[in-house]
């Protein structure tokens, strides 16, 4: 997170690496263009900021999706400064632009040589930081890391979301479409530079998430629930359930746009969170009332649970067992087997492992990165 006491200079500058971080394709033209529109004090005013930036750095349809939500977290601690401190900022900038160069993208920037090596020294402990939440148990972060953990989240399941597109894309492309490559070669005298590819009728995969969000399992759901409001776009059908002591269809709440509106949603909703755990009940419910309507042959279902069953373990492994029958692929995430000298003992879990096509864990975001795979391959 950017430092209070940095020049507004400096936490433009910030953010335009901050974007670039995130895969946005930004050149010096772009980083001149973003100090232009300050210069000229529209840096004063949160909103004509934002919108003039969103025009300059935007330019696929996921970067207008995201850049409104990348903004408010980067810039919210700036815009609650005095205002007067941003008017002498903004003029102290308007005097400096004329005589500094910048440096994006192997252009030129003026810098002191500490002043290099301090932001070198940055970069080199961001990244040391990011490896080390990428593989810290999320029960274990404390306050402090909280905020960068949650950054972390966002870039890497972008990521995800980026490299399942692609998969798609290319899983749908066909044999060579020879009238149209021939069609398409006319404009470049004959040459045939691009081939065309028929379309596969490829059906999207369907997938169900059945996620424990009891007491023992409510760091582990938070984060969860964030990696499927990533993935929802790219499944021909994603439903997504909770549950604890009661079941939950979480499903309608997931279709607000913004996802700090999806999270007030669900925590007004889901009345259950962080209570006791009866897993086996909860499953039943869901084949009683939603079985008939998300179960076949064409879905994979997903349940996250630490598998602490508190309810009759038999109800838990005949409903397990009928959720396998009736679906493709059943996958199990127990955050508990990312533990050291983890054993799978628990009689919950005792009692469904016979039935478990994956046994994963889910306690860090690394190990829900891997679930990426094992999705794309069923």
């Amino acid at each position: 997170m950017v430092e209070i006491d940095k020049t507004f200079k400096e936490k433009l500058i910030d953010f335009t690496f901050y974007c670039r971080e995130r895969q946005f394709i930004l050149g010096p033209q772009d980083t001149r263009e973003a100090f232009e529109i300050a210069s000229r004090g529209y840096g004063l005013d949160r909103k004509v900021f934002q919108y003039s930036l969103k025009a300059i750095f935007c330019r696929r349809k996921e970067h207008f999706d995201r850049f409104d939500e990348m903004f408010d977290r980067f810039w919210s601690r700036y815009y609650e400064e005095n205002l007067e401190e941003r008017k002498k900022v903004i003029k102290q900038l308007r005097k400096e632009s004329e005589t500094d160069t910048l440096i994006f993208m192997g252009a030129k920037f003026n810098k002191p040589r500490k002043e290099k090596e301090e932001q070198e020294a940055r970069q080199t402990r961001g990244a040391n930081e990011s490896l080390r939440l990428r593989f810290t148990d999320f029960s274990k972060v404390d306050v402090v890391d909280r905020e960068r953990l949650e950054e972390l989240a966002e870039e890497l399941f972008h990521q995800m979301s980026m490299r399942f597109k692609r998969r798609l894309e290319s899983a749908n492309r066909g044999t060579i479409d020879v009238r149209k490559t021939i069609r398409h070669s006319l404009s470049t005298g004959g040459l045939m530079l691009d081939l065309a590819h028929k379309k596969k009728k490829k059906e999207k995969r369907k997938v169900v998430f059945l996620l424990d969000v009891s007491g023992s399992m409510d760091t582990y759901s938070y984060y969860l629930l964030r990696y499927v409001m990533v993935l929802r776009k790219y499944f021909k059908t994603l439903e997504f359930f909770t549950f604890s002591t009661h079941l939950t269809h979480v499903t309608p709440m997931l279709r607000a746009h913004n996802e700090q509106e999806v999270l007030r949603q669900v925590g007004r909703n889901v009345q259950s969170w962080s209570s006791g755990t009866k897993i086996g009940e909860c499953l039943v419910e869901f084949l009683n009332t939603y079985g008939n309507k998300f179960l076949s042959q064409k879905h994979i279902v997903v349940i996250l649970s630490d598998g602490l069953e508190t309810g009759n373990v038999t109800q838990l492994k005949e409903a397990v067992g009928t959720i396998r029958r009736k679906c493709k692929t059943l996958i199990w995430l127990n955050p508990l087997k990312g533990m050291k000298d983890y054993q799978p003992i628990q009689k919950g879990i005792v009692n469904v492992m016979p039935h478990l096509d994956a046994f994963e864990s889910a306690h860090n975001l690394d190990s829900l990165l891997k679930l990426e795979k094992l999705l794309m391959n069923v």
